[in-house]
């Protein structure tokens, strides 16, 4: 994979919302619902992804591609410019250690999250049920069964 835009898609941008897995992973926020996940190889060389980065890419088959950053805020990654230093670990609740969760991928999709010091499980991310013909049947069937049964559809009028 290439780690250069593509002149013939338009690019996006938006703003990294999650970043799991020490900047391995995360989500990428366009705005109108629109949420994009990434993985490593899709950032451009070089990159690594900081919450709150305004970063730009091209979208291939509904996935980001080459994603780079556009504008960071000063504060993120100047320490001397305020006070207080932006920490993104968490509590693991396992174990009580502050870590940055470790993401599990299978087929190329985000399914858990671990502690990398105890490898607990913080959390599960499950997809919804794929509708299926014989789903869409049933539901079919029990509307006529609804009709039939309380708007008496079916009977004639005299």
């Amino acid at each position: 994979m290439t780690n250069e835009l593509d002149p013939k898609t338009p690019v996006l941008k938006g703003v990294v919302t999650e970043v799991l897995d020490n900047g391995n992973a995360g989500k990428i926020n366009c705005g109108h619902g629109n949420i994009y996940t990434f993985v490593s190889d899709q950032l451009k060389t070089g990159y690594l992804p900081v919450l709150k980065d305004v970063v730009e890419f091209n979208l291939i088959e509904d996935q980001p591609f080459a994603i780079r950053l556009f504008h960071r805020s000063q504060a993120l990654h100047d320490s001397s410019s305020s006070s207080a230093s932006l920490d993104l670990r968490m509590k693991c609740p396992h174990c009580g250690k502050p870590i940055l969760p470790k993401a599990e991928f299978k087929e190329g999709r985000l399914i858990a999250t671990h502690c990398p010091e105890c490898n607990a499980e913080l959390d599960k991310i499950e997809r919804p049920p794929k509708t299926t013909f014989f789903t869409w049947l049933i539901a079919i069937l029990a509307a006529l069964i609804v009709g039939i049964v309380v708007y008496g559809i079916f009977e004639p009028n005299f």
